[in-house]
């Protein structure tokens, strides 16, 4: 069979892992894949204004990603703006176009909705005939997903089921699948917390300002309470520093982390969870069933996961620093709130995604003579990558 191909692009690090995700399920499957990052088919300087600015963008100037949402969260024929957007995007990703036309994948899967928006343009037009898959990988709905050429979209909730059918998608194109995630936390277990003191608290400053985040920490010690507090900042250097100059109060047990590869287990092990709310961070920790605290969220895509956290009962909203040292304190006086939330968490979660997603993809082909079936396909380790630089 072709082997499928799996389309992020690096706007954020989620798209990035749900592609990974998707990856490593097609290949425990022995199923032949291509992962590819749109925007290395592209020049550096569209790739770093694309990826880049967006970073910088969503940490620093939230009104400016408030105002480039709601600019492009239109139908296509009623924005001016979202097709000279799309028009811009696509004159800067050619060697893709050529690499699809020249290599006729069967079945594309876009975690970004630039990807998605190219391969459709390019249906629409003749140049590509397979079948095109999209990950929804936010709580609600951004109208740049929406396409009439899209074969299934991949939700993770009802609020994107909703506004999928009120943008005229029929119902049968859509799976209530969940973000993928990576295979270790698929395995969590979700275990049940006893909220005893002390509370251990995870706080995942990715992407949050270096002045937020000692704020929120600064926060955290005023509380007065016995807490085991976990930092990671990733590769934030420069907040890493700063942190180890902190002084701590005794009544906290402080460990500072840079850049880890468990975070599973620290999700596991903790009673509560700070964050931003991404959506594969809080697909991610719904499978670890833990209580979330969600800060800094960007507009509109993560207020809209805020959103959803708050209506169903796993995540609450701290505005400020003094909210998250005024929520630890509600959850230190009223525990049976905490077990609430870890309840919510694991009834939403779907640490399966990834597999339902490769399944439901691989349900027949307009390109294969017959079904797949285990005798048939290739052996383990059979990927296929794409070079860029060779097209």
């Amino acid at each position: 069979m072709r082997p499928i191909h799996i389309v992020y692009v690096t706007a954020g690090n989620g798209h990035r892992m749900a592609a990974k995700a998707l990856q490593k399920s097609f290949d425990g499957q022995r199923v032949p894949n291509v992962i590819m990052d749109l925007l290395d088919f592209s020049s550096d300087l569209f790739k770093w204004s694309y990826s880049d600015v967006y970073a910088f963008v969503s940490e620093h100037s939230h009104l400016a990603c408030r105002i480039m949402y709601d600019l492009t969260n239109k139908d296509r024929e009623e924005s001016v703006v979202l097709r000279l957007y799309e028009k811009i995007s696509l004159e800067n990703v050619k060697k893709f176009m050529r690499y699809i036309s020249e290599n006729e994948p069967g079945k594309c899967i876009c975690t970004h909705f630039f990807p998605l928006s190219v391969l459709s343009r390019m249906k629409a037009e003749g140049m590509y005939a397979g079948e095109i898959y999209s990950v929804i990988t936010d709580f609600g709905l951004h109208k740049m997903w929406v396409n009439e050429y899209v074969d299934r979209y991949f939700i993770p909730s009802d609020r994107v089921r909703r506004g999928l059918i009120e943008s005229g998608v029929p119902e049968e194109k859509i799976v209530m699948s969940g973000i993928p995630v990576l295979p270790k936390f698929a395995r969590l277990a979700g275990k049940k917390r006893t909220f005893a003191p002390p509370l251990s608290l995870l706080f995942v400053t990715s992407s949050i300002a270096n002045a937020l985040a000692l704020d929120i920490l600064a926060g955290i010690f005023r509380t007065g309470l016995p807490l085991d507090v976990t930092v990671v900042t990733g590769r934030n250097t420069d907040l890493l520093v700063d942190l180890e100059k902190v002084s701590v109060p005794p009544n906290i047990t402080l460990k500072i982390l840079g850049f880890v590869d468990n975070l599973d287990e620290l999700m596991e092990e903790a009673s509560i969870l700070i964050t931003k709310p991404g959506g594969l961070t809080v697909s991610e920790a719904l499978c670890a069933a833990v209580p979330m605290i969600l800060v800094n969220p960007i507009p509109k895509q993560e207020t809209n996961n805020t959103a959803y956290l708050h209506e169903k009962g796993a995540g609450i909203l701290a505005r400020t620093a003094s909210d998250v040292e005024g929520l630890l304190l509600a959850f230190a006086a009223d525990p049976p709130l905490l077990s609430a939330m870890e309840k919510a968490a694991r009834s939403i979660a779907f640490p399966l995604a990834a597999a339902d997603v490769a399944a439901s993809v691989l349900e027949g082909s307009l390109f294969d003579d017959s079904p797949l079936s285990p005798m048939t396909l290739p052996v383990p380790g059979e990927i296929y990558d794409a070079d860029p630089e060779t097209v």
